[in-house]
């Protein structure tokens, strides 16, 4: 076993541990790590998350600002919006010497955007510098906005020593835009099989027996498409719509989602359902998994959706065209707002084998080993 001297010191940065994908693989990094390996830190620029508790269980958390909703006078508020304010538009540079004090032999900008600019300006020469990569950023470009230009940008990925793929679509969008080569490696994210079909067990979700069970699950915003999903709901013109969403999230599309669902007059059709700390046991009663995302990475929910055998369906979009092997172990629809409606109609019309998409998912979710993916990350950490 390694002395505590042997460790190597280990620092995410994820600006903070919400209801997100990455923030869920984070958790999951962070929990099975070797801990006689790895002295693992997580900074966050805001305290806040619904994965934060979880978290501290397995590593040290440390963050540049409170939560602003724990904060009480005036003064404290006043302080935390300047300091928010200097965090982003302060040279990234002087970010990091001000709230990066200690120093690691590993950092790792666990998400795109504001915390890897942050850790390829890290004046620490001495380090590993790794990129995570979770999103098709030409599809889905948010990140481009913490940078002057595409050029600083592309810049930015070539002062790490690793750049981490979730999908072999992505590292192409990495070559394609960011102009990287030797840097790229491909990751899956890391699944705790055991975990899900246990607390998929913890309680029983009740289901409407007379009719096809749908779920999607994701942050409420517009690149999980989830508007698109309802719209098409709306157009299927049907006597008995024998179907029934459920959508699991929470996010800034709420009451929108919310409206759409009124407008539509869906309200007994479909639900939001909100955030479920705990969404197996919804998702293992459901007939059908539905991904209808604009733009996608990898998509860690269909994968635990397969862990659970659950048939798949999906637009054709960089991630989840992956993990189904391009319509292997699932349906793969055009990435398109006709093909939604048209897939939706095949499913009230009872058109669509589920059983056999079933079996196919079943033997899809046996591939995602836990083990084999940390032994991948352990890797390029030690190499």
């Amino acid at each position: 076993m390694k002395g505590f001297f042997d460790m190597k010191k280990v620092l995410f940065v994820i600006e903070s541990l919400g209801g997100g994908g990455a923030e869920k693989v984070l958790t999951t990094i962070v929990k099975y790590l070797d801990k006689s390996k790895y002295d693992i830190t997580v900074l966050l620029v805001t305290e806040v998350g619904i994965y934060l508790k979880e978290v501290k269980k397995y590593c040290r958390v440390v963050a540049m600002l409170p939560s602003y909703d724990s904060l009480e006078s005036f003064v404290d508020k006043l302080k935390y919006k300047l300091d928010y304010k200097y965090i982003y538009s302060s040279s990234p540079r002087k970010v990091y010497k001000k709230y990066i004090k200690e120093e690691y032999d590993i950092e790792i900008a666990f998400v795109e955007g504001y915390a890897t600019r942050l850790i390829a300006n890290s004046p620490n020469k001495n380090s590993k510098k790794i990129a995570w990569v979770h999103i098709d950023m030409k599809e889905n470009p948010y990140a481009d906005q913490y940078y002057k230009s595409l050029e600083e940008h592309i810049e930015c990925y070539k002062n790490f020593n690793d750049v981490i793929c979730v999908s072999s679509s992505v590292k192409k969008v990495m070559e394609d835009k960011f102009k990287l080569e030797n840097n790229l490696k491909v990751i899956y994210n890391p699944i705790d099989a055991h975990q899900i079909l246990e607390k998929a067990k913890e309680f029983t979700v009740k289901k409407d027996l007379t009719k096809t069970n749908i779920i999607t699950v994701g942050r409420l915003e517009n690149q999980k498409g989830f508007d698109r999903l309802i719209n098409a709901i709306g157009r299927i013109n049907s006597d008995k719509l024998n179907i029934h969403l459920n959508i699991l999230g929470e996010g800034s599309k709420y009451n929108e989602l919310k409206d759409l669902i009124h407008l539509n007059k869906l309200e007994n059709t479909v639900s939001l359902l909100g955030f479920k700390k705990n969404p197996f046991p919804w998702v293992l009663s459901s007939d059908i998994f539905i991904c209808t995302s604009r733009a996608e990475g990898y998509s860690l929910v269909i994968a635990e959706a397969m862990v659970l055998g659950i048939p798949i369906i999906s637009v054709n979009c960089s991630g989840p065209n992956e993990l189904l092997n391009f319509g292997k172990y699932g349906l793969l629809i055009e990435n398109s707002d006709s093909a939604i409606r048209d897939v939706l109609c095949s499913i009230v019309d009872k058109k669509i084998n589920l059983e056999n998409l079933k079996l196919l998912s079943n033997h899809r979710g046996k591939d995602f080993k836990l083990a084999n993916i940390l032994e991948q990350i352990e890797e390029v950490f030690d190499k």
